[in-house]
């Protein structure tokens, strides 16, 4: 039996730092494998997110990109997009000979850019890669590939149960949670302080108890619509410091999830009233000693969020090659 060998490239996203931001695997050339091998593939990296990149069905487009985490695939997220966008444009031999990357120059600091469209189960999901003078890629932009959409959560009550947290901890307490999506759907809620977001953690047991329909508990809660919750506090205009739980997919902690960032930028928008454009900055990864910052541009007109766009840097870490 002949072996395959799958190159592939690690970079550490939102983070000017190696060892900071959160870790992501993208692999080439992954037409030939099955489903069953990319979710072995993922769970061996352990990582929070692994990309896998195969040639574009439209041809206008630059790939088709599938992400996984270590238990399950995933419609669309934000770390694995900013990140991919990045090592294509740094390892151009990587993109599929079908796939389409177009350059061009940024008028406002006439260097150059690669606009990149991937094709994902959410959607398509545009990318814009800034390069150096030197043709290195240095920050990655991509567009949510759906409109913000947000819904009751459940009970404050039951959300602090499950943060290990007491209910006046939590802001909001008549409205309830929310839960909000631009690809994906995340559970968020807000805390009061910096202390009470560090005092968080995950209640396991009752992550099991709950799901991301609200009306769907305990024995009833299947793989997709397993519980996860972004928590998050203010800091200021703008200023946002947030932590993300997954422990039932595999990732007891987040260190960067761009896709929740994007969509509680939206709903920030929302609640805060914003008339045009406003940029959210949010730090994550502080308690799990990988600092993280993802950058959100959203803009709001006639009351609806009509662009949210993820942004941060990323930092190339490994490349080698895996056989199977």
């Amino acid at each position: 039996m002949s072996q395959q060998c799958l190159e592939f490239v690690t970079v550490d996203v939102f983070t000017r730092q190696t060892f900071g931001g959160n870790p992501l695997a993208v692999f080439f050339a992954a037409e030939q494998l099955s489903d069953k091998q990319m979710q072995q593939i993922a769970r061996e990296m352990n990582y929070s997110e692994t990309t896998f990149v195969l040639p574009p069905v439209d041809t206008a487009n630059t790939a088709s990109v599938r992400i996984f985490t270590p238990t399950n695939e995933l419609p669309f997220a934000g770390h694995p997009n900013v990140g991919t966008g990045y090592v294509l444009a740094n390892h151009p031999s990587a993109v599929p000979t079908t796939g389409t990357v177009t350059t061009s120059t940024n008028p406002e600091t006439g260097q150059g850019q690669a606009s990149m469209c991937f094709e994902e189960k959410a959607g398509l999901v545009q990318v814009l890669v800034d390069m150096s003078s030197d043709d290195k890629a240095q920050q990655a932009r991509i567009a949510a590939p759906q409109a913000l959409r947000q819904s009751p959560g459940h009970s404050i009550e039951a959300m602090a149960r499950a943060l290990n947290l007491e209910p006046d901890q939590i802001l909001g307490a008549a409205e309830g949670s929310t839960i909000v999506s631009v690809g994906i759907e995340f559970p968020v809620v807000e805390v009061g302080d910096l202390h009470a977001l560090r005092q968080s953690s995950a209640n396991v047991e009752q992550f099991k108890r709950l799901s991301l329909n609200p009306v769907i508990t305990g024995a009833n809660v299947d793989a997709d619509d397993a519980f996860l919750v972004y928590v998050y506090c203010r800091n200021g205009s703008g200023e946002v410091s947030a932590r993300m739980f997954d422990p039932l997919h595999g990732i007891p902690e987040d260190p960067a999830t761009g896709s929740a960032a994007g969509a509680l930028a939206g709903l920030l928008a929302q609640l805060d009233n914003i008339n045009g454009q406003m940029r959210y900055q949010i730090t994550q990864g502080v308690e799990m000693g990988r600092p993280s910052r993802i950058v959100v541009d959203v803009e709001r007109i006639n009351g609806q969020i009509s662009t949210t766009r993820i942004s941060g840097e990323c930092v190339e870490v490994i490349s080698g090659t895996l056989s199977l």
